[in-house]
């Protein structure tokens, strides 16, 4: 998704390409200020956080936070980092750990080696992921945890009436 394509779904117009995913990035809640953006020239050493939408054209090696915000990594984008933020949509290349509190896309271009964690994720036809998916959310966590029964330690299998020894497994024809 390009800063053009951005702009255009902030601003309410119906310009965007058919190809952009629906609601991948919509206006922050400081309104419809247009993104940040990190340069194709621009390289970070460290840790990046804000509180407006982000557009990554450059290198980014560190933590990215912008947890109620959108982040969109583009295809020239590099970030070695673990990222935070509301959607994340990866475009580029991305080396670390995920998190979306609303959603994770990656695009056909994309390529991610981490973790992912976000309720909604969505991996489009022909991008590169290596890493783990984990879509749950701590509330239900937490409800499970304490609802969840305790299994029973192991023990030999009760005698079937009729037979005088326990099953051992096998097959009896």
């Amino acid at each position: 998704m390009t800063q053009k394509e951005i702009e255009a779904a902030g601003a309410g117009e119906d310009t965007a390409p058919a190809q952009a995913a629906p609601k991948a990035i919509s206006p922050s809640k400081s309104g419809s200020r247009k993104p940040a953006t990190i340069g194709s020239s621009i390289v970070i050493h460290g840790d990046v956080t804000g509180e407006e939408d982000l557009v990554v054209d450059g290198a980014i090696d560190g933590t990215v936070n912008f947890k109620d915000n959108n982040l969109v990594v583009s295809e020239n984008g590099r970030v070695t980092a673990n990222i935070n933020a509301r959607i994340i949509r990866v475009d580029g290349d991305v080396k670390g750990e995920l998190y979306g509190s609303e959603q994770v896309v990656i695009s056909p271009s994309g390529k991610v080696k981490g973790d992912i964690r976000a309720p909604r994720v969505v991996l489009e036809d022909g991008c590169t992921f290596k890493g783990s998916v984990d879509m749950e959310t701590e509330k239900a966590n937490v409800g499970e945890r304490a609802t969840t029964p305790r299994l029973r330690p192991a023990t030999s299998r009760p005698v079937r009436p009729g037979r005088d020894v326990p099953e051992t497994g096998s097959l009896r024809n």
